[in-house]
């Protein structure tokens, strides 16, 4: 006998009701008689009526996890009570209520936030993915999401958010401890500022919680109601922090704390099922979800992984698109008025295809702009259903920047990211000229953190300047104890109330000479508040000889912060580096920077839209065209937030522009692009399928030569304007070469850092300028040791390992880069062309 039988039976012949508490289900028989029989009588009766053995209806009970309750209403009453109430939720409960067509009533906690669950029976159907492109969507449209994810034996929503969740009080786990507090991290952010999308993720990345995250994943299997406990938690502080919806990512197949979390916080369910027929075993448990919300139970998505025609796939599982939509259809018909049969076909719209998308190939989570139309349609289609489609109210916020540049900031979403208070993210990387030191005095300004290392360039008088005659004398000082560096330079800031340049530096020297750990561990006990330090600039901090110390020696203290509890609760940081510097192989390294890196590139939309918002500032500008500066101004949002196309900027730059330039018969867009762009990307970055990457300062120089080029100091005495009131074509080009060469000369002034060819600073300089100039004159492309012999006939004095060494560092900041299907093969990148006076050759 199964179990099901023996319920069905019992039904036919008593009032039959259940009960869960965990881990059993109280199968409760009713019957006047039993009040007088006694236990052993009350049980022959029950297998006669049942036409079985008592060992039969014990052995089915025990497999089962049954306690058959023999009782009469009176003792029924006075033991359950007029409404019984159960004692955690579980698949076993909710089946064997099933059996007998019971339905029991939602334990929910309210309505105020809306709750939308995701689950699969198998794993790799794409269910946390939707779940991300829904929470993103309703953030780019103003919505406040709280994304949870509850996969206990594999949580993946903090790698596609591209996160690695460190604090307690961010997790899952934190909340079911109950003491961690309750700071989910920010993981997206809309253009706006008004939506975002917040991560409860399900436990800290960090090895030392492998125990406690393996503890909560038992402690939930064998106490339903850690779960519900949880749930009431996350229900009060959704309500506290005014969250529109919550989204909640479930373990695939038959978890035991799915139930709990459909009865603590109800809602509809997206269900992944991939059209392979390895659904059909959960036919049953799937109608046990859908009947869990009746008013709206859910939809099915199924994730199409190749690139088979939409059509025919359909056609082609027509059959298990119908099964799935009749399960749907049965659980809406539980519940309706009986006027009419509901059956797959009045359902067909409650079945969505997520088509094959090469965007995931580029990014876990693409741009909604990189997706296919298909894809946002079906990410329009799920929300509909689910009664969550349409903006919320919001109030246009811009931010114009309040740094020294005299532009505005455009609204990148890493600058918005990075804006978010709290946020998790520590290191920002990015090749020189991409913005760094403008993200860290925007950082400052809101409060995000206090500079500790800075720009020598920096009017914010906070931090020390690098270089600086303190760091340098330091770094020489301690060359031997390169950590007690570091940890000076905290523990100077940690007894300080601010990083005013003036009193860190009078700490930070009086410290470093005398550092001992007690010093750094006094500071932070007696610290009363969490601080976040900004360090960048770190090129130029140190000489050449020592920067590579100093750097492990950086990331070394680093992760020792970051592992140590007494340490991360008061001491954040956030690292501007260098791309290049990243990429020196120290150990761990990416194991470090994983889930908390931001990498700052500029494409093609996002400088043109720079272009633009700079063009409207600058006075020559507003006098030669003032319809484009009035038709830019008619767009200045879209414009700062980087959202206007490339068409719509091309259109806008050719007024200014000439179509087409003559000198070499190119189409002036794309002079712009290709002229100013690096093609050397960085190794780190892979987003985004434009691999063109752009360094505003080098446009910044550019439009200042334009529009006027006597002040900065260029040989031009032509007309700035030609006959067509377009800007001169001998102008562009010449005002382009001025471009590269100041980038060329900034970069400059941090090689004499990065590549070592004499002890002394003053002579590496001459020698690294000597180098440079070896350049004029030779060829590109070219094999690398053929090089080294040309630049050695030029300069002699420096050895061949040398210039070796310093063209593979030249490599590293995108001065050089191999040359595609040419094994052995270098080329100047295509910025420096011009600047080192190379010549290409055929």
């Amino acid at each position: 006998m199964t179990a099901s039988q023996l319920l069905k039976q019992a039904q036919a012949s008593y009032q039959v009701s259940t009960v869960f508490r965990f881990p059993y289900v109280h199968v409760i028989v009713a019957d006047e008689g039993f009040a007088a029989q006694s236990e052993e009588q009350r049980e022959w009766e029950f297998a006669t009526k049942l036409k079985t053995t008592i060992s039969e209806i014990r052995s089915t009970a025990s497999n089962a996890l049954f306690v058959i309750r023999l009782l009469s209403p009176e003792e029924i009453s006075a033991e359950y009570g007029a409404n019984p109430t159960e004692r955690g939720h579980h698949w076993l409960g909710s089946l064997a209520a099933g059996a007998m067509s019971e339905t029991s009533p939602a334990n929910g906690l309210g309505e105020n936030a809306k709750t939308v669950h995701f689950y699969g029976y198998k794993g790799g159907q794409a269910r946390s993915t939707i779940l991300a492109l829904v929470a993103s969507s309703l953030a780019d449209e103003g919505w406040k999401v709280l994304a949870v994810d509850s996969d206990l034996e594999a949580p993946s929503l903090d790698i596609i958010f591209g996160r690695s969740v460190r604090p307690l009080a961010g997790t899952l786990l934190g909340v079911s401890q109950g003491t961690a507090g309750f700071s989910p991290e920010r993981v997206h952010l809309s253009s706006n500022g008004q939506g975002f999308v917040d991560l409860l993720a399900c436990r800290p990345r960090r090895s030392e919680y492998d125990i406690d995250a393996v503890a909560f994943a038992l402690k939930s299997a064998l106490d339903a109601t850690i779960i519900q406990q949880s749930a009431r938690r996350i229900r009060t502080e959704s309500e506290r922090n005014k969250y529109d919806i919550i989204l909640i990512d479930h373990r695939a197949g038959l978890s035991p704390i799915t139930l709990p979390w459909l009865k603590s916080l109800p809602g509809p369910v997206v269900i992944s099922a991939r059209l392979d027929d390895q659904w059909q075993p959960a036919r049953t448990f799937l109608q046990a979800i859908l009947k869990e919300y009746p008013s709206n139970p859910g939809l099915f998505v199924s994730w199409k992984p190749d690139e088979e025609d939409p059509t025919s796939f359909r056609d082609r599982n027509q059959g298990q698109i119908d099964s799935l939509l009749d399960l749907l259809a049965d659980a809406l018909s539980d519940t309706s008025d009986g006027e009419g049969e509901l059956s797959s076909v009045e359902l067909e719209d409650h079945w969505i295809l997520l088509p094959y998308d090469s965007a995931f190939r580029a990014s876990r989570l693409p741009e909604p702009r990189s997706l296919l139309v298909a894809t946002n349609e079906a990410i329009t289609r799920i929300r509909g259903l689910l009664e969550i489609s349409g903006a919320r109210s919001v109030e246009l916020v811009l931010t114009p920047s309040g740094a020294t540049d005299a532009g505005d900031l455009i609204q990148t979403a890493v600058l918005r990211e990075l804006l978010v208070p709290e946020n998790s993210i520590a290191y920002i990387l990015g090749r020189k000229g991409t913005g760094k030191t403008r993200l860290l005095r925007e950082l400052a300004k809101a409060g995000i953190g206090e500079t500790l290392i800075s720009d020598s360039n920096s009017t914010e008088g906070a931090g020390l300047a690098s270089p600086s005659i303190e760091l340098s004398d330091a770094a020489s000082d301690l060359e031997k104890q390169p950590d007690h560096f570091w940890w000076s330079l905290f523990a100077a800031a940690l007894q300080s109330e601010s990083t005013s340049t003036g009193v860190l530096r009078d700490s930070f020297v009086r410290i470093s000479k005398n550092f001992q750990m007690p010093m750094l561990l006094d500071a932070v006990q007696v610290a009363n508040r969490s601080r976040t330090f900004l360090i960048d600039s770190l090129e130029t901090a140190f000489p050449a000889r020592l920067i590579q110390t100093y750097l492990e020696s950086l990331f070394r203290v680093l992760q020792i912060i970051d592992t140590d509890p007494r340490i991360s609760k008061v001491i954040k940081f956030k690292v501007f580096l260098r791309s290049d510097l990243a990429e020196r192989g120290f150990q761990n390294i990416e194991q470090q920077l994983h889930g908390r890196t931001k990498h700052l590139s500029w494409n093609t939309q996002l400088i043109f839209n720079f272009v633009l918002s700079r063009i409207a500032t600058i006075p020559w500008y507003r006098t030669a065209f003032p319809k484009l500066v009035a038709d830019i101004q008619s767009v200045r949002g879209r414009v700062l937030k980087g959202e206007l196309s490339i068409e719509e900027c091309e259109r806008m730059l050719l007024v200014p522009f000439p179509s087409q330039l003559r000198r070499n018969n190119l189409q002036t867009t794309t002079f712009l692009k290709t002229y100013f762009a690096d093609s050397a990307s960085d190794k780190t970055d892979l987003s985004g399928s434009d691999r063109l990457r752009y360094y505003p300062r080098i446009f910044d120089k550019f439009l200042e030569v334009l529009a006027d080029p006597q002040a900065t100091k260029v040989a031009y005495t032509g007309h700035q304007l030609d006959n067509n009131q377009k800007i001169n074509q001998s102008l562009i080009f010449l005002a382009h070469e001025e471009a590269a060469k100041a980038y060329l000369s900034q970069l400059e002034s941090e090689l004499v850092y990065l590549i070592s060819l004499a002890e002394d600073h003053s002579t590496n300089q001459a020698a690294i300028n000597a180098l440079l100039n070896a350049f004029a004159g030779l060829k590109t492309p070219f094999v690398l040791d053929d090089q080294i012999e040309a630049i050695r006939a030029k300069v002699p004095s420096i050895p061949n390992s040398a210039v070796r060494a310093a063209m593979e560092s030249m490599k590293r900041v995108g001065m050089f880069e191999d040359r595609p299907d040419y094994p052995g093969q270098w080329r100047v990148g295509r910025l420096f062309k011009s600047s080192l006076r190379m010549k290409y050759v055929r």
